[in-house]
């Protein structure tokens, strides 16, 4: 029986891609839900090459469907493109269209609208990207729910790197939050594309469940936004022990799992990436 420490925070990537507890090989899968305290889901879909697959798991399975659903801008085109005529092409509808408005293309702009979907945009603002456009107005409608969401951003990743680093921007911002500090369990916002996923774990110890049937085997701890980071884990095939890694001197790289729960004590915010199985 899995016991849960409060000195630790909890982080599942893999739950929403599961698709049925009794076909996973990992036994500790139902357990774990438990000890994740895990919050309703939110989708934001960007404006990055997304696939069928992903996201079925994300709209069309009832264990963890996204309940809030966002598309940033030209996302509603990639998510339009994608499921256009497919069997199930109206069960995926988001709830909101959210950003510039400068990629949206007409024709998904007025299908979307005619399904319902509210289109929330902001031009003016140039200070903002659309994906901060998105977690404002999720952050907004939390408020009105009084309801805390976990974060799937589809797509966040990829394409031009200042993109890509930009949601790595927003991931610092996020744990920087004085709201966010107070609380015992940061706000999981999970970047998902269809070869990885990639997590902000702020300063303290972390553990992390690995379904290893969905996850790995490869992952990476990455000092990204933090001069360097002080590191020990448990469940990698090469731990870290008080390690310093830092740019230019060392960091973790294509490490691998060697269990299903793996454990990072860090002093510094540090970016942590798994590969999907294939």
């Amino acid at each position: 029986m899995l016991a849960k420490d409060n000195e630790f925070q909890y982080w599942a990537p893999s739950l929403f891609l599961a698709v049925d507890d009794k076909n996973k090989k990992c036994s500790n899968q139902i357990e774990y839900r438990g000890l994740v305290d895990q919050r309703p889901y939110s989708l934001i879909i960007l404006n990055q090459p997304i696939s069928i697959g992903i996201l079925d798991l994300l709209f069309l399975n009832e264990k963890i469907e996204a309940i809030l659903r966002i598309c940033a801008d030209g996302g509603a085109n990639r998510l339009y493109d994608v499921v256009k005529g497919t069997e199930n092409e109206t069960r995926y509808i988001p709830n909101y269209i959210c950003g510039d408005i400068d990629s949206l293309r007409p024709d998904v702009a007025e299908y979307y609208k005619s399904k319902g979907t509210e289109i929330k945009g902001n031009p003016q603002d140039q200070d903002t990207t659309d994906f901060q456009k998105c977690i404002a107005l999720l952050s907004l409608k939390e408020q009105e729910a009084s309801l805390e969401y976990d974060i799937i951003g589809y797509g966040a990743l990829g394409g031009r790197f200042d993109h890509t680093m930009s949601s790595i921007h927003i991931l610092h911002q996020q744990i920087n939050n004085d709201d966010i500090k107070k609380k015992e369990q940061q706000k999981r916002i999970y970047l998902l594309t269809d070869h990885d996923i990639t997590m902000l774990l702020s300063e303290g110890k972390h553990n992390v469940f690995c379904d290893l049937s969905i996850l790995g085997p490869t992952c990476g701890i990455l000092p990204i936004g933090v001069s360097q980071a002080v590191i020990t884990t448990t469940g990698l095939r090469w731990n870290l022990t008080k390690a310093t890694t830092s740019f230019g001197n060392m960091i973790s790289t294509s490490n691998q799992f060697n269990g299903e729960i793996v454990t990072i004590e860090t002093d510094s915010p540090v970016i942590w990436t798994v590969e999907l199985r294939k």
